[in-house]
């Protein structure tokens, strides 16, 4: 059962880790100490903290399993596995059992139970007043974080904020209200504790982070209702990342995914991958095995996680000359080591023919191990968002700047600067709001965005996006395989809470399942 055994993943912070300059996720545990002694040092404080993060950077959490999950199930991806075949076609069910047994709920509680015991038992600890502050506001924020990623995904779900006992291991599910409360709660006190810059260790973060999460949390509080008071709630935490200076767009759109240019300037969470850790399968999932941008990898099955053929062509069809099509998709051709050439989208429209991505090549890596991080929040989505919420205020006049700058970005990615993607103007407030929903696709296509953005706005949005899909998938009889018409069912607004925690939660009855499941 999912609760019951956090008794025993909150032992994961009692381990003391050693860490190495190369980053803060390559660490091998050697020792168990107790609580008192874990708090009684800034080293054995730090050792706790590391341990969080670890917790859901598993190929159960991060590493795998949750851009899994909201890819396939989000109506914009698939899988060619045939396990996957339910959740591609949008037929999954509370009861399929692969559905189950990927789920990151389980670790993502994990990492709150961790977070849980450095809460309650780091301002007690004999460790160094700055430290505390830093390493007890990162616990905030894990927290807060994670279960900002439940409540969207499941809605509201058991609230667990103390060190679980053999007498709290069943909770009931909490409102959707009560969570996000607590979400708030957790992130301001987050920005309160972290310093303004995140210090010697990469890819820690810093106070800015926890405001710009809260401006996100906003905006999904605002959902469909476009006069929603938490616009301008978003509005003003977004504002005041961008006035802090603390971030900047990378000059050109493809460093972002450089595997030497990590942790830049734009990242704003990032959660940390090495070859010499954990298993994660972000390369795994995104990248063909076989070609000369991954050399090492010639056989197994890579490259299966891959986006509908009209995401890529919508994309082209806006913005023909877009530097960053390039950058995110191969598309085209690949170029096997051999030198044979591979016709893919829109080149290939039969069989398996899709696009692949580009973000998370990593040339060294050989199985379930790279070193390519997954950026969770990055600065072009903080001016995506601001653009957004202030389009929602007063209209699309004051928004331009701010997306603008993200296309500007875009055209001089490339030396001579593309004549695309045009800035914004001339817009009405409509129109606005439907390019920007676009421009969230294009922008960040593949970093686990797309499930939130096509349910926030509710059911109509939802179901528009659905159909565009099924008239694209039959226009011209392109059906290719994994292409799917998707049904027009309200129950897609939240995936179903896993079968196991409804059946072993003592406090929670099949009734407490989502709607439609």
């Amino acid at each position: 059962m999912i609760l019951k055994r956090l008794l025993f993943i909150s032992l994961f912070a009692l381990v003391i880790v050693s860490c190495n300059k190369k980053g803060f996720l390559e660490e091998k545990p050697y020792s168990f100490l107790s609580s008192d002694a874990l708090y009684s040092s800034d080293a054995g404080a730090r050792a706790a903290l590391t341990g969080c993060w670890s917790s859901i950077s598993t190929l159960q959490g991060y590493g795998a399993n949750y851009s899994l999950v909201l890819d396939l199930t989000s109506g914009g991806w698939f899988n060619q596995a045939a396990a996957y075949k339910e959740m591609n076609a949008l037929t999954y069910t509370a009861s399929s059992t692969y559905l189950d047994a990927v789920s990151p709920y389980k670790a993502f509680y994990g990492g709150i139970a961790v977070a849980n015991d450095i809460i309650a038992k780091l301002p007690g600890g004999n460790v160094s007043a700055g430290l505390k502050d830093n390493l007890l506001g990162q616990a905030y924020l894990i927290r807060g974080m994670i279960y900002f990623n439940l409540v969207r995904m499941y809605g509201g779900v058991p609230l667990r904020l103390l060190p679980t006992t053999k007498e709290d291991v069943s909770l009931p599910r909490a409102s959707k209200d009560d969570v996000y409360a607590q979400i708030i709660s957790d992130l301001e006190k987050a920005a309160q504790l972290l310093p303004l810059k995140a210090g010697q260790e990469v890819g820690r973060p810093a106070k800015y982070a926890a405001v710009a999460l809260l401006g996100k949390v906003y905006i999904a509080m605002a959902g469909g209702d476009n006069s929603s008071p938490y616009w301008q709630k978003a509005k003003d935490a977004l504002l005041e990342v961008v006035n802090s200076n603390q971030y900047s767009l990378v000059p050109k759109f493809q460093d972002l995914w450089d595997i030497n240019k990590q942790n830049s300037q734009e990242s704003i969470i990032e959660i940390q991958f090495s070859r010499d850790g954990a298993e994660n399968s972000m390369s795994n999932f995104y990248t063909p095995t076989g070609t000369v941008a991954t050399p090492l990898v010639t056989n197994g099955p890579f490259g299966r996680h891959r986006p509908n053929k009209e995401s890529y062509t919508w994309h082209t069809l806006q913005y023909p000359g877009d530097p960053r099509i390039d950058a995110t998709y191969f598309h085209d051709q690949l170029t096997r080591l051999n030198g044979t050439i591979v016709k893919i989208w829109p080149q290939n429209r039969a069989g398996q023919g899709f696009p692949y991505m580009k973000k998370y090549v990593d040339p060294g890596f050989v199985s379930r191990k790279t070193s390519c991080n997954f950026i969770y929040l990055r600065y072009a989505d903080v001016l995506l968002s601001l653009a957004e919420a202030e389009n929602e205020i007063n209209g699309p006049d004051g928004a331009y700047q701010y997306v603008n700058e993200v296309l500007n970005r875009a055209r001089t990615s490339v030396t001579p600067a593309s004549a695309e993607p045009q800035d914004y103007s001339g817009m009405t407030q409509e129109e606005f709001r439907t390019r920007i929903m676009l421009e969230r696709r294009y922008e960040l296509m593949g970093e686990v965005h797309l499930w939130y953005d096509t349910r926030r706005r509710g059911q109509d949005y939802l179901f528009d996006f659905f159909t565009q899909h099924n008239n694209f998938s039959l226009n011209g009889g392109l059906n290719l395989s994994f292409d799917y018409k998707y049904n027009l069912d309200a129950k897609y607004l939240l995936l179903p809470i896993p079968s196991s925690e409804i059946n072993n939660n003592t406090a929670m009855t099949p009734s407490d399942q989502n709607p439609g499941y």
